[in-house]
């Protein structure tokens, strides 16, 4: 009982560190899928896609951050010939749907970074973690599926408060029909039957709070 009355009277404490640590931010950029239809061709049919960031920065190296996208993807088999059926030449497969792709993800920095303490301070960063996306299609209606996403991408700073970067991630979905589309093969393999999507975009973030007064190992 006494380690529970601890805990709840350490919770503020926390939070309020944390979000002293903490920036918000928004991206746009571009989509793209891949899957059954487009098998190995990025920047395949991009649509614009825009999203938000929250990011807790735990210390120069790492960081978690939640992340919202709204995005569209689609994709015809007209556009790949040599995949076309012989049973089927004049039916061709197109699909359109729009998908709210929501994630938490750990970041990793390769060089130490502390969002607007240094200005023109930079890092390439890696990052994944486990999503969760709903898909809206006019095929098949709306429908749940986890994601696997992880990414690349480079941060800056570029004043006390904002920083921005880019970032290119990716999206495993553990589903096979974004395409609305089974594998034509039928074979099942949890890494090869499934659909991805990925972004391409620009973020810029803003810290609302300093914690350099509070947290001098940052200086």
């Amino acid at each position: 009982m006494r380690k529970l009355v601890i805990v709840i009277f350490l919770l503020p404490c926390i939070w309020a560190t944390a979000q002293r640590n903490a920036n918000f931010g928004i991206i746009g950029g571009i989509s793209y899928y891949m899957g059954d239809i487009n098998p190995n061709r990025h920047f395949y049919k991009p649509s614009p896609a825009i999203g938000l960031i929250y990011r807790i920065n735990i210390n120069p190296r790492y960081a978690i951050r939640g992340n919202a996208y709204y995005t569209t993807v689609s994709g015809s088999d007209l556009d790949f010939p040599e995949l076309l059926h012989p049973d089927r030449p004049y039916v061709p497969i197109t699909f359109s749907a729009s998908l709210l792709d929501l994630n938490i993800q750990g970041e990793f920095n390769f060089l130490p970074f502390t969002p607007n303490i240094g200005r023109f301070n930079y890092t390439p960063y890696v990052s994944t973690g486990l999503g969760l996306t709903m898909a809206m299609s006019g095929g098949t209606g709306a429908s749940h599926h986890l994601t696997f996403p992880f990414g690349i991408g480079a941060k800056l700073n570029i004043s006390k408060r904002l920083s921005t970067g880019l970032e290119w991630s990716f999206r495993k979905a553990f589903t096979d029909l974004i395409d609305t589309r089974e594998n034509p093969t039928g074979i099942q393999s949890v890494i090869h039957n499934n659909d991805w999507y990925s972004y391409l975009g620009i973020f810029i973030t803003y810290k609302f709070l300093n914690f350099v007064e509070d947290c001098p190992a940052y200086d």
